[in-house]
């Protein structure tokens, strides 16, 4: 399946350490989209990709931190909702 990411990411500290990040994890940035936007391909359940991705993000956090960072996926048909980073849990959160 193929895999969007939209990342929003607020004074991003170094853009080229996390996006190498997405790369060396198969995340390949899209240039023709203005922003930070990425795409891959899984052969995993969507949720399991789901949970990659988030912990992909996150370490990319830890390399190189944001003021605030939400994503948004779409994985194969599926689009899916769309999650904040939260600082003090380290972790994604679903907006609502």
């Amino acid at each position: 399946m193929e895999v969007i990411v939209a990342v929003d990411a607020q004074n991003l500290k170094d853009e080229k350490s996390f996006t190498e990040h997405l790369k060396d994890e198969g995340l390949e940035r899209v240039e023709e989209e203005d922003g930070l936007v990425f795409a891959g391909v899984s052969s995993t359940p969507v949720m399991h990709t789901r949970a990659f991705i988030m912990e992909v993000v996150s370490k990319a956090l830890q390399k190189s931190p944001a003021d605030f960072c939400n994503i948004v996926c779409m994985i194969g048909e599926n689009p899916l909702e769309s999650y904040k980073f939260d600082k003090k849990t380290n972790d994604f959160l679903e907006i609502r």
